[in-house]
């Protein structure tokens, strides 16, 4: 954004984190903190069309998806953050989101029903703060790569849609994947 990319994480006791580098490989800005404390997971920045930047993001035990107001250099939440969707029964396990815009639809992309055997998601709204509407686009299947989980939508200069997802495999670690996405409606 702005010439600068960016990295936003979280640590389980510690709070939620960001820098930015002119370069990919660095060097690196000092991590900044944005949020202290612990029980915070999946930040994900967003920049919309008027320059208003936001941050999404999850608590540990996976839920709500809470959305914050950020100053425009992406370095300082402004609120204290409102829950923009929490749904145990339809969405268990929400974790992990990611916010694009398209079209004039706000969408995120949020695993559920835990790592090892969960399906993505994809929610829609026509404002920022919702309401969602929720569809599930990538289940486990019946081989053995099993539990589609936290992924980000990509897409090339000609439009071709990829997500990069990972699949969790015990002690081989978390096994990224890439696959072919297609729009379909909005």
């Amino acid at each position: 954004y702005n010439g600068l990319f960016y990295v936003y994480w979280a640590t389980p006791d510690e709070g939620v984190f960001m820098s930015t580098a002119q370069r990919p490989e660095g060097p690196w800005t000092i991590p900044i903190t944005l949020i202290q404390g612990p029980g915070y997971v999946g930040p994900c920045p967003f920049w919309d069309e008027d320059g208003q930047a936001w941050l999404i993001h999850s608590r540990v035990g996976a839920g709500p998806l809470i959305l914050h107001r950020m100053t425009p250099d992406g370095r300082r939440v402004l609120d204290e953050g409102e829950t923009i969707v929490e749904d145990r029964v339809n969405l268990p396990v929400l974790e992990g989101p990611k916010l694009y815009k398209r079209n004039g639809w706000y969408y995120i992309f949020a695993p559920i029903g835990g790592v090892e055997r969960g399906s993505q998601a994809v929610g829609r709204a026509r404002t920022i703060r919702g309401p969602y509407e929720w569809r599930t686009v990538l289940e486990p299947g019946t081989t053995a790569i099993q539990g589609p989980h936290q992924g980000g939508w990509v897409e090339t200069p000609s439009g071709q849609g990829w997500f990069a997802h990972f699949n969790s495999t015990g002690a081989f670690g978390r096994i990224v994947h890439l696959q072919a996405l297609r729009w379909g409606g909005g």
